[in-house]
């Protein structure tokens, strides 16, 4: 099956209307929409600052769509439990508990807040549905082991992009590290070091606004919302991330989540507040898809619902989830 972030050529949008057809003016004259595969292209960027972000739509007609669950949501209708994996609890694993009648898409780097120790999602992964499993899981407050209740609540957060690339690709010790450094970052202090401030500080919210303002006012011009399946993510003029989901339904759950990620990551990148924000070439896009789509996978989690695979080839890293009849649920290359 051909991979969402196969590389086709440029589509260049016509000029001018022929005789027989009507005129097809492009959503923004001065870019033209970039082909990442048969069935999705990228428009033109949405901008602030120093983040770039570029909507994916997709081109393709009958999207198959599934209903999946989102934590949020699942959490929100009691349909879905997280707890402590067994009576001493594990550091990286908890026990979910789908009791809907839907499968449960999980994103790594999805906050919960309770237990043992505040964690984060391991690993990108589809939980079926009435099934119990352990998932993996990465803590993000090291200074406490100690419950506050049996049971987790979500933060209603996704990680910064760093953080969630840590908890896909890295170790315990390095996801602390991190946690760390952003609460440094953001000048946020706790007895545990929890990673809680960064997802529901008020002074947090308040660095970040300026981006979410301008972003969504942009956002809200835009006419292909209902075609949205992805991002593609730049910063300081450099393509750091492409995320995709298989249906637009399943992405529009997570792009709010997802737009913050972005943001508090870019807040603490340094930039030229004189220079206009910059976005990469479309060379630039289309060599990163390219890269993605032809490094070598390995499967880190095989389920009845569908397998989770990655890479991990120097700088660039990536995730799929896909169906047990081969169907994508989500793609994602970071750099």
């Amino acid at each position: 099956m051909r991979s969402v972030l196969a590389v086709c050529a440029l589509v260049a949008l016509p000029a001018a209307a022929s005789a027989q057809k009507p005129e097809k003016k492009p959503m923004n004259p001065s870019h033209e929409e970039i082909a990442l595969d048969k069935q999705s292209v990228v428009a033109a960027p949405l901008t602030h600052a120093n983040l770039a972000v570029f909507p994916v739509l997709t081109t393709a007609t009958g999207v198959k769509h599934v209903d999946y669950l989102v934590l949020d949501e699942g959490m929100k209708k009691k349909v879905v439990t997280v707890v402590e994996k067994g009576e001493g609890g594990d550091v990286n694993q908890l026990e979910l508990r789908n009791s809907s009648d839907r499968p449960l898409f999980l994103m790594a780097g999805e906050v919960v807040i309770g237990g043992k120790q505040d964690r984060i999602i391991g690993k990108n992964t589809i939980v079926a549905p009435r099934t119990s499993e352990a998932v993996p899981v990465f803590c993000v407050e090291h200074g406490r082991w100690s419950g506050r209740k049996a049971e987790f609540s979500s933060a209603q957060a996704l990680a910064h992009t760093e953080l969630r690339k840590k908890a896909s690709f890295s170790n315990q010790g390095e996801v602390w590290k991190e946690v760390s450094a952003k609460n440094a970052k953001r000048k946020l202090s706790s007895d545990t070091d929890t990673y809680r401030g960064v997802t529901q500080d008020g002074s947090v919210k308040k660095s970040i606004d300026g981006y979410d303002k301008a972003i969504r006012t942009q956002l809200a011009a835009f006419a292909s919302k209902d075609r949205m399946v992805g991002f593609v993510v730049a910063m300081d003029g450099k393509v750091v991330a492409i995320e995709t989901f298989g249906s637009p339904g399943l992405f529009h759950k997570f792009q709010d989540k997802l737009l913050r990620s972005y943001y508090v990551e870019a807040v603490d990148h340094e930039f030229d507040a004189a220079r206009p924000p910059s976005a990469p070439a479309a060379a630039a896009i289309t060599g990163f898809a390219e890269k993605a789509r032809t490094a070598k996978r390995g499967v880190v989690l095989d389920k009845k619902s569908g397998k989770t695979m990655q890479f991990d080839e120097g700088d660039l890293k990536g995730s799929e989830v896909e169906t047990t009849d081969g169907s994508s649920v989500y793609r994602g290359a970071y750099e």
